[in-house]
């Protein structure tokens, strides 16, 4: 989940314990309750943009490595 990795990126306090409660919750969370505590929503648009950023900076990067 890139949006998360962004997340995970800019800092967000206390980002491992919340990340380890949404692992110790499996799939007996909707995804809306397991992405809350790190301020996403899947469905808002802008969760998907915050994902594709990440992919965009890493492809930045692999071309930057072949130039």
């Amino acid at each position: 989940m890139n949006a998360l990795y962004a997340v995970y990126e800019e800092g967000l306090p206390g980002f491992e314990e919340k990340y380890f409660d949404m692992l110790k919750a499996g799939g007996s969370k909707h995804h809306k309750e397991l992405l809350a505590p790190f301020g996403l929503d899947a469905s808002d648009p802008k969760f998907w943009d915050k994902g594709l950023s990440m992919i965009a900076g890493m492809i930045d990067e692999l071309e930057a490595m072949e130039a």
